[in-house]
């Protein structure tokens, strides 16, 4: 088994909220919390990391996987996306609602000399991020639709 950090991105408004919801909901699967327990597993959330993912990149993690809201208006709300970290470098169509966006940062890290062939990206596409908005019903599908593959990937032994 390999230690692992599932780190939810995104803020309080609205739909950005999909990386810190889809944490939730595996907090609260037992297996989750067993992993967790043995420290095999660690979840997390953070509120727009910027330039601070290179932090959570260098910790003793063998595998990262981020999840974040994103807006590419390439597909319709709640569809999701799945990259590896040299992946979402070139994916030109995301916008971020973060300062620096998670794109940017993998790039800053990869020029860094830090490792990053180890982060996986899950993106699930949202559109309503004003600090007045409710989460969208595409997006509570969307973050349902990324805990379940988690939860049943092969990779983390649940």
């Amino acid at each position: 088994m390999i230690k692992t950090l599932i780190l939810g991105i995104g803020s309080p408004f609205g739909d950005d909220r999909a990386g810190w919801l889809v944490v939730e909901e595996l907090e609260q699967v037992p297996t989750i919390r067993e992993m967790v327990a043995k420290n095999l597993l660690t979840l997390e959330v953070a509120d727009r990391p910027g330039i601070n993912l290179i932090n959570w990149l260098l910790g003793d993690y063998q595998r990262i996987i981020l999840i974040d809201m994103v807006k590419t208006n390439l597909k319709i709300p709640g569809s999701i996306y799945k990259l590896q970290a040299n992946e979402i470098i070139g994916f030109s169509g995301m916008l971020s609602s973060h300062s620096l966006g998670v794109s940017a940062s993998l790039a800053l890290a990869k020029e860094l000399g830090i490792n990053i062939d180890n982060v996986e990206f899950w993106g699930i596409e949202g559109s309503l991020i004003s600090p007045e908005s409710e989460v969208s019903q595409a997006i509570l599908t969307g973050v349902s639709q990324v805990s379940q593959k988690i939860l049943v990937d092969p990779e983390l032994h649940l």
